[in-house]
């Protein structure tokens, strides 16, 4: 990542376009911008290079995921073996976030599962294998209440 992260008002507007939707063409997002589908790109790349854009991404209709449930997961880890634990977190494919944290737990994982066993089975078993893991304290989420993504009128 590039040290600054400045951006101008015309970078903010292009930042809110495309956070409303990330699939518009360069050029109707030029016509909103009130600039040329080049120039828009060119800008678009600036803000990947100075870090500004990490990534695009989707977000799912949440219909989708009633085949499946959340839990979330507190760690409570000897800090020796952190390496190890973050690297299980990292690549295990239910893992959908993970946070370092400072109390209660050492980590707070949420995953997304398609039943109790595969949480068992998946993460809570071989986590707990890893040396260093003291606890492990699983909690379903039941019913979804908020869910924050990133909204354009932030920028």
């Amino acid at each position: 990542m590039k040290s600054s992260l400045l951006m101008d008002d015309v970078d903010g507007s292009i930042l809110k376009e495309l956070i409303k939707d990330g699939r518009i063409s360069m050029a109707e997002l030029g016509q909103k911008v009130n600039l040329a589908p080049s120039t828009v790109f060119k800008r678009i790349e600036k803000l990947k290079q100075n870090g500004i854009i990490e990534r695009a991404t989707i977000v799912v209709n949440p219909a989708y995921y009633e085949k499946f449930q959340i839990a979330y997961l507190g760690v409570g880890a000897d800090h020796e073996n952190k390496r190890q634990i973050e690297t299980f977190i990292s690549r295990n494919p239910l893992v959908l976030e993970a946070y370092e944290t400072l109390e209660p737990e050492d980590y707070i994982i949420k995953v997304r599962i398609t039943s109790i066993s595969q949480l068992k089975d998946e993460i809570i078993i071989p986590l707990g294998m890893i040396e260093g893991v003291r606890e492990i304290k699983p909690m379903i989420a039941v019913k979804s209440l908020k869910q924050v993504h990133y909204i354009a009128e932030e920028i």
